[in-house]
């Protein structure tokens, strides 16, 4: 299989997103006049085209996990290493609108807080030194995209203004709602092109291989009744019961944690922009950032002692799972170590440097904790009646699915704001 149903199903979710953000795109299209020097048919035509792109991928991934080609390989292979470079090129493109995003609003407060600050140009200009490559006239692609949200345009200098809409004969229609849901849709398409180019990557690695022959395939047909048959009869017996046992444990503390960790989330929004609080807001993040990661790296570790009495089965892993895991781990691991160098410097005089570094270094070792855990622990299988009974680690791999998902909200909504990284800002600027 290309992928299990719960990844397929989350490929579906990230997808929806997607086509609601190429939606929204589209929608601000109609808002630049045909008469005005601005309007572009790509503008329109490249949201429609990412939107179709989008639907038939997701629709070609649910409906094909199974799929093994082993016809006309050459055009095969060309096809899908084509859409895997899509993806890629998608979610590049995604990473640097919203770095540009970030970058864009920055530069708006600090040239805004400097213009009210200081009485003279003249300073303005010195303290804007590192930023004078925006006082000049901007390329000529600049002014072709000046009514994206997202444009380079947009950015702010000393001797400009931002760029007013009424420039191109704008109606207002969308209004400010791309640029405001822009944040929170951005990681979806991000995550909806990883999961796409890995899961197309795998399908282009498999073509040719495995092939089959009449006898095999008569008795899979038949293996596949029996289990069928199997599973309707488990199913009846089964039926209007959710098998939670062994889980409720690590389910509600996991929930507790989820609460909490939302708790902190939104106080840091509603703290952060005040002047006397901004401070507090950053030391909340961090302290319940270190606190997850700490409760992480003591579930991994009592995972790994209560899963020691299962068999131990070490069959080839998926190539799916394998991608998707190096490279997540490997941007977490990137960003940690970023962080603990920003920190480390002043660790011992500064308490922001030092929760930074702390935060970073738990970052690290849950990273590799985790790696490890799931490699373990995909390869453990139970051969044992009391295992069936006890479901050992059971307990521990839910608690740690929904700490994953408690994070993953932590890094897309908080982590990746400018603002939530000072200590990084000052030191890499």
């Amino acid at each position: 299989s290309h992928g299990s149903f719960f990844l397929r199903v989350g490929a579906i979710a990230f997808g929806l997103a997607t086509m609601i953000y190429n939606g929204l795109e589209f929608g601000e299209f109609f808002e630049i006049p045909f008469t005005s020097p601005c309007y572009q048919v790509l503008r329109g035509v490249n949201p429609l085209l990412q939107m179709m792109f989008t639907f038939m991928q997701m629709y070609f991934i649910f409906m094909n996990s199974r799929l093994n080609i082993h016809r006309f390989k050459v055009i095969a292979r060309f096809g899908l290493m084509h859409i895997v470079a899509t993806n890629l090129c998608v979610w590049i493109r995604t990473l640097v609108l919203e770095s540009l995003k970030e970058i864009t609003g920055y530069l708006q407060k600090r040239n805004s807080t400097v213009a009210l600050t200081t009485p003279t140009s003249s300073v303005v200009r010195n303290l804007n030194n590192d930023f004078a490559i925006l006082a000049t006239e901007p390329p000529v692609f600049w002014d072709e995209f000046a009514e994206s949200p997202l444009a380079p345009a947009a950015l702010v200098s000393a001797n400009r203004t931002p760029i007013d809409p009424q420039t191109c004969g704008r109606v207002n229609i969308m209004g400010s709602i791309v640029q405001d849901s822009a944040p929170y849709l951005f990681p979806f398409i991000i995550e909806y092109s990883l999961i796409g180019a890995a899961v197309i990557y795998v399908m282009w690695r498999h073509i040719g291989r495995h092939a089959r022959y009449q006898g095999e395939e008569d008795l899979e047909q038949r293996l596949e009744v029996i289990l069928s048959r199997r599973a309707v009869a488990l199913a009846h017996a089964n039926a209007g019961r959710v098998d939670c046992v062994g889980a409720s444990k690590g389910l509600f503390f996991g929930l507790l944690l989820l609460v909490g960790s939302l708790i902190c989330l939104i106080l840091f929004f509603v703290l952060v922009h005040h002047p006397q609080l901004g401070l507090l807001a950053i030391y909340l993040a961090d302290v319940s950032h270190c606190a997850l990661m700490g409760l992480s790296i003591i579930a991994i570790i009592i995972g790994f002692i209560r899963v020691q009495g299962l068999k131990f089965q070490g069959e080839e892993q998926s190539d799916l799972n394998d991608i998707l895991q190096r490279v997540s781990a490997f941007g977490l691991f990137v960003y940690a170590v970023f962080s603990v160098i920003a920190g480390a410097l002043t660790a011992l005089t500064s308490e922001p440097n030092l929760l930074v570094m702390i935060t970073g270094n738990l970052s690290v070792v849950q990273v590799v904790l985790q790696l490890l855990f799931i490699a373990d622990i995909a390869r453990r299988r139970v051969h044992l009646p009391e295992h069936d009974r006890s479901k050992p680690g059971r307990q521990i791999v839910t608690f740690l699915l929904i700490c994953n998902v408690t994070m993953w909200i932590i890094y897309t909504f908080e982590t990746q704001k400018v603002i939530a990284n000072p200590v990084q800002l000052d030191f890499y600027g």
